[in-house]
């Protein structure tokens, strides 16, 4: 039985959309796969799934037996997964790998031409997509994606120092994508906005990720600062409002640091710490999960 991991966009949320570099990576603790309800029962989402099927989205690419779709589905074959919905993990990205794996008409190796058919399938979930998160779950590889198209493969690397920590911090808060999506795609086209994007943030956001590429331990450390405060100040509804005064002491004190998840306004927040004595210190109160531990290990 495959399954298909939920992933994280390490760095680039938003900024993707744009053009900016962004790094994916599958996290396997959460994932999805196909799985049959008993005889006489009905299967889980059944609707959903059939509304999903029988989409304009999906019949616009022609690149998927849709008939065969609907028709397992109503036969009781349904998607079940352990991604939360809605933090920020890709659970569509995950459907829509499992979908194009099982029903694609004929498979491309092309990394290219998998985005552009996932981004068609998953903007039935979003509105707008980039393709990258079902295209990481389907590779499960991580992904450097550069100017939304190009995808390169992405190495660990060695670091100088002690290897950043990477947690998950549930902000117990729900969100929708959509609005967030078509909020930050409105402001880009501000020249204020805009100005300060191109000033300040792509800078910063190159910076941690040549770092973060190159194992720079002090540099990294240095650009997270910076790309976190921004998002504190310019991205403030993807940050919910109980969570800013935690993310400003985060930033102040050096050892942890917040940055938006997906996007953003809830359900998971990401962060980067020196150690878990960090984690534990400035964040005691919330519930964490470090995704890249055996079984995504949580703590309160």
């Amino acid at each position: 039985m495959r399954r298909y991991p939920s992933k994280i966009l390490l760095f680039g949320e938003y900024i993707l959309l744009l053009g900016q570099r962004a790094l994916a990576t599958p996290v396997p603790a959460f994932s999805g796969w196909w799985a049959h309800s008993a005889v006489g029962e009905p299967a889980p989402r059944a609707d959903a799934l059939l509304a999903f099927a029988r989409s304009a989205a999906l019949a616009a690419l022609d690149a998927l037996d849709t008939g065969r779709f609907a028709k397992e589905v109503a036969a009781g074959l349904f998607f079940e997964s352990n991604i939360p919905v809605g933090y920020g993990l890709g659970s569509s990205g995950a459907l829509c790998a499992g979908v194009y794996d099982r029903y694609a008409v004929r498979k491309s190796p092309e990394a290219n031409v998998l985005q552009a058919i996932f981004s068609g399938m998953e903007s039935y979930f979003h509105g707008k997509s980039s393709g990258i998160d079902p295209l990481t779950s389907y590779l499960n590889r991580p992904l450097w994606i550069n100017n939304r198209q190009e995808v390169v493969f992405f190495q660990a690397p060695v670091w100088t120092g002690a290897a950043p920590v990477v947690f998950l911090l549930d902000t117990k808060a729900p969100r929708q994508t959509g609005p967030l999506v078509a909020w930050f795609l409105d402001q880009s086209e501000h020249p204020a906005f805009a100005g300060r994007l191109e000033s300040d943030y792509y800078p910063a956001h190159q910076t941690l990720l040549n770092a973060w590429e190159t194992g720079d331990d002090p540099v990294f450390w240095q650009a997270l600062h910076q790309v976190s405060l921004f998002q504190l100040m310019h991205f403030q509804p993807m940050i919910p409002g109980h969570l800013r005064g935690i993310w400003s002491g985060c930033l102040s004190g050096g050892q942890a640091f917040l940055k938006i998840c997906g996007a953003g306004g809830g359900g998971y927040m990401l962060g980067f710490a020196k150690n878990k004595a960090a984690v534990q210190a400035y964040l005691g109160n919330y519930e964490v999960v470090f995704p890249f531990e055996q079984h995504a290990m949580v703590e309160k």
